[in-house]
């Protein structure tokens, strides 16, 4: 009988060697990858230094690293061992867990905070946590530089905060004496009403700082938090005023002041409620902190102070805004408008538009100039000298004495399907990335995976243009497409066999390309908007929000 030596190579070593050579590749010549294939140190598998320019170090992190199993491919989440948790509990290193989904060629990563071990206390005893990955914890070779530079922010913050440790200490013990030594607040509110009054502040505050940060950053810049002012507070009686707290102030977030000091104009509160029949903050702490969150996105809305980021989106917009507006500008339009030009003309005749709201006063109504302003630098900063006119000018095309004469049938469909397919998903990517928490309960398609804008430019006095339906696939699936046709000339309603598209409604079930979906929503677009109005896409992007907002929180039962 022969004797046996050990294994020298197992299957879960192949996989495991697999995914540290994976790892060492996508950083091959931009970081120093110093992970050990045969894994020798308990808990960890090694280092990670981050170069600067020059090559030399300026960061490190330390690593483990693992292999997504097929039960989880695909899925972004991994089963942590609690070990990892426990090293990273008890050294100043900054851990990473690295999980390798070979299935899409990706790492996985997720920083070991200290928020992420207190958030997962109770859990000590379990053999592992199972960590869910956002998309912005992925590495791929796409977006190296990206991932690198975000691991070295999260190293300089945790040396920050070490080197600077003893002066955070003092500063913090410095503050517990002023606020030990300050005089007791005297109120007339009982514990209860303070209770309230607190569960109603912090929900408030917690909405402007995550799922509504977008509102909270454009309406209320430099925040720290949004105090509260009472005046009045009993079962049937409300008084109150909101007001900022600007980072660095130190102001208590809730105050108690004389009731009907309200109308004191001293106190440069922006907000301010009182009711002589109800409480609402008695009633319902928490949906009337969302209500108020719901007055401050109509604000928003009206004041439609930021423009997507989108190519096609931002040439419509200020060639409309420039043609609706050269008289009182001053400004000859043309086929091209020149970038170079524009930019100095607003500089020239509006020298602090980059530092305050500039308005235009013309024909009584004043027009801001700032959005246009921010439109015109995006195009100079990604390459355009000038911006083309996007689709057929405007003309003389009927007689009908109407605004539909301005556009022939070919042009109006021409213009609708830029304006729509640009501002859709112009709005997508903007919910996606000002709005990620709500980016489901906002999408353009309401969850569904098809819009069908069918456009009848035969007939003036119709009520709509444009009619619109919403449909969902079948099975599941992420896809999502917009079809913008002529009712004369449509795909989807031969493939269906029907003569009118409210007949897609009443069928239910349509075909698309071979699919079958199912229709569940449709309607008519403001034709003002599209083809008429002016700066379009704005205007529709705006509509857009507007609607998704205003059926979100119908929702939520306000």
């Amino acid at each position: 009988m022969a004797y046996l030596a050990n294994v020298s190579l197992t299957d879960n070593g192949v996989k495991e060697e697999r995914s540290v050579l994976f790892i060492r590749q996508l950083l091959l010549g931009k970081a120093k990858a110093q992970i050990e294939l045969e894994d020798k140190k308990a808990n960890i598998d090694g280092y990670i230094e981050l170069l600067d320019s020059s090559k030399r170090i300026c960061g490190k992190i330390t690593v483990q690293v693992k292999t997504v199993s097929c039960r989880y491919e695909g899925l972004n989440k991994y089963p942590c061992p609690t070990s990892l948790f426990a090293y990273a509990e008890v050294t100043t290193d900054n851990v990473f867990l690295l999980a390798v989904d070979h299935s899409c060629n990706k790492v996985l990563w997720k920083y070991i905070s200290r928020k992420m071990l207190k958030d997962n206390r109770g859990k000590e005893s379990q053999g592992t946590i199972t960590i869910h990955f956002e998309n912005h914890e992925e590495l791929y070779a796409d977006n190296v530089e990206e991932t690198l530079l975000k691991w070295l922010t999260i190293c300089k913050s945790h040396t920050e905060f070490l080197c600077n440790e003893e002066g955070i200490v003092e500063e913090n013990k410095l503050l517990k004496d002023r606020l030990l030594q300050m005089p007791e607040n005297r109120t007339t509110l009982n514990q209860q009403d303070v209770s309230e009054i607190q569960i109603f502040s912090d929900e408030y505050n917690r909405l402007l700082s995550n799922a509504f940060s977008c509102i909270r950053r454009t309406l209320f810049p430099d925040l720290w938090k949004r105090g509260i002012a009472i005046y009045s507070y009993s079962d049937t009686q409300l008084e109150y005023s909101l007001f900022n707290i600007k980072n660095g102030e130190l102001v208590s977030p809730i105050v108690q002041l004389p009731q009907r000091s309200i109308f004191n104009l001293e106190h440069n509160h922006d907000f301010a409620s009182f009711s002589c029949f109800s409480n609402n903050i008695k009633e319902n702490a928490k949906l009337y902190a969302l209500e108020i969150v719901k007055k401050h996105v109509d604000d928003f809305v009206k004041k439609q102070r930021i423009i997507p980021f989108d190519e096609e989106f931002l040439k419509e917009y200020v060639h409309d805004f420039v043609e609706a507006n050269r008289r009182s500008l001053h400004i000859d339009t043309y086929s091209e408008l020149n970038v170079g030009i524009l930019l100095r003309y607003f500089q020239t005749k509006y020298p602090n538009i980059e530092k305050y709201p500039i308005r235009l006063h013309s024909s009584g109504k004043a027009i801001y100039l700032n959005t246009v302003y921010d439109a015109i630098v995006c195009l100079s900063e990604l390459g355009y000298e000038s911006i083309p006119h996007p689709y057929p000018r405007k003309g003389t095309y009927g007689n009908t004495g109407m605004v539909y004469d301005l556009f022939s049938p070919t042009g109006a469909l021409e213009k609708s399907k830029l304006v729509i397919m640009s501002t859709i998903r112009a709005y997508q990517n903007f919910i996606q990335s000002e709005f990620p928490i709500l980016a489901t309960d906002l999408d353009a398609f309401y969850g569904g995976n098809l819009i069908s804008v069918f456009v009848d430019y035969s007939n003036p006095r119709q009520n709509f243009i444009f009619q619109s339906y919403y449909f969902k696939s079948e099975h599941p699936s992420d896809e999502k497409i917009i079809t913008i046709e002529e009712v004369g000339n449509s795909k989807i309603m031969q493939e269906n066999n029907v003569s009118a598209p409210h007949e897609l409604i009443v069928m239910r079930s349509v075909m698309f390309n071979g699919k079958k979906y199912l229709a569940f929503r449709g309607g008519g677009l403001n034709d003002m908007t599209i083809l008429f109005g002016k700066y379009n896409c704005l205007t529709y992007f705006y509509e857009l929000l507007n609607d998704h907002f205003k059926e979100y929180f119908k929702q939520k039962g306000l």
